[in-house]
């Protein structure tokens, strides 16, 4: 699609773009005057008094936000903006430049007086003695000033978008680190859990088969199955130990210290966020970007104006007396017009046209990949939901079923091995819930991902 056609939506993406930067304490982009530069408003700051170990989610990315140098680095470069900016402002006032010369041409002449080496005098005069002051400013050159403000305004509009996505990045590894050291850390309490029960239960066997209801080598299966889950449970923990450090050199943090993290709350459902988002957001600054391309095309053939004044001396002579005779001063107008080019200005048009369409390709596919991604995991968080329902059904018939081997166990109307299978298939149930209700956030924490504007 040409260019041409994106011309009367201009307004509309400016107005956009201005009210991406409102709520959330963002200051909200104005459109500069022509002698002011834009005021352009700064990434989000955290405090420093965060804590050294963090235990719960929203710590862990707080933390990661504020010792993410990239984040760092964005606000830095939109406060260049704002020099840039002040830069521009300077440009186009009053130039002041000073220049000198003291340049001596020699000659050689022959007997009749004719120079035979050196320049013809009607040129250099003998010499160029010189010690001048110039002013200089554009003027008529608002349309230029004020594009030149917005094309630098657009580029801080993307630095921030930049920012909240590079933010939102963060968060999200952040969250999958974190809740894959959650899994680790409920698989640790279930081993230890388990082991606790066996151990308990190992006494009364001894017991039992001391008073000869159970074989020797019965107990022997189950002091061999205690054993294992010794071993299960130091594997877990070095599991967790090595998913928590993972997850805090995400987040810069160096505490070593094994500790547990606190359960993730889960986010509340958003619907999926449209142009707002910060993934399709750059595309819609793209598209003004475009737009001040081709207006600074524009400007550039524009005639241009310049007022110059200078003051000093110029003389052909280093001696005092002509030096003294040579002051002066001199103030005109500079007119620039393009005139021919060699056909450079369509081509401008032609590359940014092809950049539009480059543009709304990507944009096009991001969306519908994000409709799509959408869609997935609300299917995937229904099937869950469908899943916890029916394994809390059978860690209810479980929990019975370990009771009741239990009190037959003491009678010996059940072998140790049965109430063995009995106890592991019960842990081994409650481990399973907790892994889909951790699937269940994990698909939820996507899912509001997807929903950030």
């Amino acid at each position: 699609m040409a260019l041409r056609s994106f011309r009367p939506l201009l307004r509309l993406r400016l107005a956009l773009a201005a009210a991406l930067l409102a709520g959330g304490g963002r200051a909200q982009a104005q459109q500069p005057a022509a002698g002011a530069p834009p005021v352009l408003g700064q990434l989000p700051a955290y405090s420093s008094g965060l804590p050294a170990s963090p235990r719960r989610l929203d710590d862990f990315v707080a933390v990661a936000r504020y010792n993410s140098p990239l984040l760092r680095d964005l606000t830095n470069q939109v406060s260049q903006i704002r020099l840039d900016s002040l830069r521009r402002k300077a440009q186009n006032g009053f130039q002041v430049n000073g220049t000198g010369a003291a340049v001596y041409y020699p000659s050689i002449s022959n007997r009749a007086g004719e120079a035979v080496v050196g320049y013809d005098q009607a040129v250099t005069n003998g010499g160029n003695y010189a010690a001048v002051g110039q002013v200089s400013k554009p003027i008529f050159n608002r349309a230029l000033l004020q594009n030149d403000y917005r094309i630098l305004g657009s580029q801080g509009l993307v630095l921030r978008n930049s920012g909240r996505l590079n933010a939102l990045d963060l968060r999200r590894s952040v969250t999958d680190q974190f809740l894959t050291a959650y899994a680790a850390q409920l698989q640790l309490e279930f081993s230890r859990g388990l082991l606790t029960q066996l151990r308990q239960q190992d006494k009364q066997l001894r017991q039992l088969v001391e008073a000869g209801i159970f074989k020797q080598t019965q107990y022997l299966s189950f002091y061999l199955s205690v054993r294992t889950q010794e071993v299960t449970v130091e594997q877990n923990r070095l599991a967790y130990r090595r998913e928590l450090g993972t997850l805090r050199a995400l987040a810069g943090v160096g505490d070593t210290a094994l500790v547990s993290i606190e359960v993730p709350a889960p986010p509340r459902r958003r619907p999926l966020a449209g142009l707002l988002a910060p993934a399709l957001r750059q595309y819609t600054l793209d598209s003004l970007r475009l737009q001040l391309d081709r207006r600074a095309v524009d400007t550039y053939y524009r005639p241009r104006v310049s007022a110059l004044a200078d003051a000093g001396l110029q003389s052909i002579s280093y001696m005092p007396r002509a030096l003294s005779r040579s002051l002066g001063v001199s103030g005109g107008l500079l007119l620039n017009i393009p005139i021919f080019d060699g056909h450079q200005r369509q081509l401008q048009y032609q590359r940014i046209a092809l950049s539009e369409q480059s543009r709304q390709g990507y944009r096009q596919f991001l969306t519908g990949q994000r409709r799509q991604q959408y869609e997935q995991l609300e299917n995937q968080i229904r099937a869950s939901d469908a899943l916890i329902v029916r394994i809390r059904a059978q860690l209810r018939i479980a929990d019975a079923l370990v009771g009741a081997t239990r009190q037959q166990l003491a009678t010996g109307e059940v072998f140790i091995l049965d109430y063995l299978n009995v106890v592991t298939s019960y842990r081994t149930l409650q481990f399973n819930l907790t892994q889909a209700e951790t699937d269940r956030l994990r698909s939820l924490y996507a899912l509001d991902y997807l929903g950030e504007q």
